[in-house]
């Protein structure tokens, strides 16, 4: 049994490429170091055995630490150099407990190969839960915390983990440390509980973020393949490490693309034996970390978070004599000599170019130029006059100008959004898109009006400017890559599906100009559809802002080309009765006289 809390941090974390007889388990015990080591254990465990309690893990964890020791000592056991997979799965199966509590009889009747595959399979339908729930007040937290503070961060882990069973190892441990972190600013604080439930909001607004890109990345993969992947990292990079050549960055960029798969699959054994490899390489290669300060910095980080410091690390200034705009037109001859041979390479490069010189701009603005850009090269480079017919081809299609507008668009939203308070905004965003998809629920759009808020209003605060344009457009990009894929498209209109079909950098901008729909047929506008009693005079402001929208919801898909005139209308009248009743002395009674007329009124300008 001891073994099985060993491989799980093997299934986790495994070496790169080694000869038979290295011993794996004392190389992860000497980089991870123990709290890193039992940490890792800690992940394993929890997303394997979802139905095991944190009880049942903690002796495993005592016998994996011991026997890390004895893998390191000058004579290791045979075992440390068995296959991880296969000696994860034997320790879990001669379980019969562990086999029948975590429902895995069916993946011990199989053997080798598709032994793995249906533990992976297994891991992958594990019903995961988003939230991140604060079980105590503050001060509670804060005792429990400054009792044991390993303990605290280790429950955290283990509840964490085993409801997020396919978020990487690296990802749930950064995410634990700055929740360690949130804790050790707080608890020194005499206002604790305010302190915990500020940072707190920022630190859940961070994890989600984390949890959105990773599950886009699985999402795009899934549906645009290795390449529009490998567009993406290339721009992401580049933009981070400008100092970096193509050569260098291509050969990086090849690397990540090769752990997409596998995390995405849930196989963490390729996963992150392919990650680590790729971050050693990279921070052995003294030529790059030479110029670039980001990447430097990181590569000092311990093995356990230095790969989420990459991830994570701002843009380095760019190299000296960098000219400020890349002119495709200038380099055509070379372009297309490139581009005839191998198309790719000619695209990577024009990527590459355009990324390490506009750190400001998408990568959905670069990705839609390079789309249009290839169009023109497969049109132009096989004639003639190619450098003429390239020019014509992209009038008006200059990338810098595209950039400068998107920016200016995303600069008038964050006006528009500062201008207004958060629950109007957030009610326009309602309106917005029940205008364009009424056939959707309540609960979707509520979601996509919610998230549409949170993202602006967090890009509009934390990203003044110029950078505003990468980080709404990668999040919002983010929203829908999650919402064509959590939901059939086709059953909310064509529109919608057709712009979730369509290339990956130009879902947005399809979505943007879809039409209020005036084809749907709405059911009858009745009072019974919504439900306005005394609850409306809770002090709850997430209540009254759900009640509002709820309200808008219903109205504008009776009528997607309702004015805002007649909109403000039906507020007004709204909140003229939530006074009125909330100031009644029967706030029942008062309600169940004024709702059904606020419904008819309403349904009178939903006519007009």
């Amino acid at each position: 049994m001891q073994w099985l809390s060993v491989c799980s941090l093997l299934v986790l974390l495994s070496v790169s490429a080694r000869s038979q007889a290295q011993n794996q388990i004392c190389t992860i015990f000497t980089e991870a170091k123990e709290d890193g080591f039992k940490s890792l254990i800690l992940v394993g465990l929890s997303q394997n055995l979802p139905d095991s309690t944190l009880g049942d893990l903690v002796p495993l964890i005592a016998e994996a630490l011991a026997m890390g020791v004895k893998c390191c000592s000058d004579a290791p056991p045979e075992d440390c150099e068995r296959d991880v997979a296969d000696l994860f799965q034997s320790a879990v199966c001669s379980s019969e407990t562990l086999v029948e509590k975590n429902h895995l009889k069916m993946c011990c009747e199989k053997t080798a190969a598709e032994r793995t595959h249906c533990f992976v399979d297994h891991k992958a339908k594990i019903p995961r839960d988003l939230s991140i729930k604060a079980e105590l007040p503050a001060a509670d937290q804060c005792e429990d915390f400054k009792k044991d503070h390993k303990a605290f961060v280790g429950r955290f882990i283990f509840k964490f983990s085993k409801s997020h069973p396919m978020l990487p190892p690296h990802v749930i441990l950064a995410i634990a440390k700055g929740y360690g972190g949130v804790l050790t600013t707080c608890c020194g604080e005499a206002e604790a509980q305010t302190c915990f439930d500020t940072k707190k909001a920022t630190f859940q607004h961070a994890v989600s973020k984390r949890v959105a890109e990773l599950k886009s990345l699985c999402i795009v993969h899934k549906k645009y393949g290795d390449r529009v992947v490998k567009a993406k990292k290339l721009i992401q990079y580049s933009q981070k490490m400008p100092q970096a050549s193509f050569q260098e960055m291509g050969g990086m960029v090849d690397k990540i693309v090769a752990t997409v798969a596998p995390c995405c699959s849930g196989d963490m054994v390729t996963c992150m034996k392919e990650r680590k490899t790729l971050v050693d390489e990279v921070c052995a290669d003294e030529s790059v970390l030479s110029r670039a300060a980001g990447l430097s910095a990181c590569c000092k980080e311990d093995a356990v978070h230095r790969g989420s410091c990459v991830e994570a690390m701002k843009p380095d200034a760019k190299p000296d004599g960098l000219s400020e705009h890349y002119d495709v037109h200038a380099e055509i001859a070379a372009v297309c000599q490139t581009f005839t041979k191998t198309p790719d390479v000619a695209m990577g490069k024009l990527v590459y170019e355009i990324s390490v010189r506009h750190p400001e701009s998408s990568q959905q603005v670069i990705l839609r130029f390079a789309k249009v850009a290839e169009q023109a090269l497969l049109q132009c480079c096989d004639k003639e006059d190619h450098a003429d017919c390239v020019k014509t081809s992209l009038a008006g299609s200059e990338v810098d100008q595209k950039i400068t507008d998107e920016i200016d668009y995303y600069k008038k939203m964050c006006a528009v959004e500062d201008a207004m308070s958060d629950d109007s905004f957030e009610k326009s965003m309602m309106v917005y898109y029940t205008r364009i998809m009424p056939q959707a629920s309540f609960e979707q759009l509520h979601m996509v009006s919610e998230t549409v808020h949170d993202v602006l209003h967090a890009c509009c605060k934390d990203e003044p400017g110029h950078f505003v344009l990468p980080c709404a457009e990668e999040k919002l990009t983010d929203a829908i890559d999650a919402t064509c894929d959590d939901y059939d498209p086709s059953s909310i209109n064509p529109r919608i599906a057709h712009c979730c079909n369509q290339s990956y950098s130009t879902r947005r901008p399809c979505i943007l100009a879809i039409q209020p729909d005036t084809e749907f047929m709405p059911p009858k506008l009745e009072a019974s559809s919504f439900h306005m009693g005394p609850e409306l005079c809770t002090k709850d402001s997430k209540e009254l802002l759900l009640s509002g929208k709820k309200l808008l919801y219903g109205v504008v898909r009776h009528k997607t080309t309702i004015t805002e005139d007649h909109l403000k209308t039906i507020s007004t009248k709204y909140h003229s009765m939530k006074e009125k009743c909330c100031a009644a002395e029967d706030q029942a009674a008062c309600f169940t006289e004024e709702a059904p007329k606020l419904v008819s009124e309403s349904a009178v300008l939903v006519k007009v």
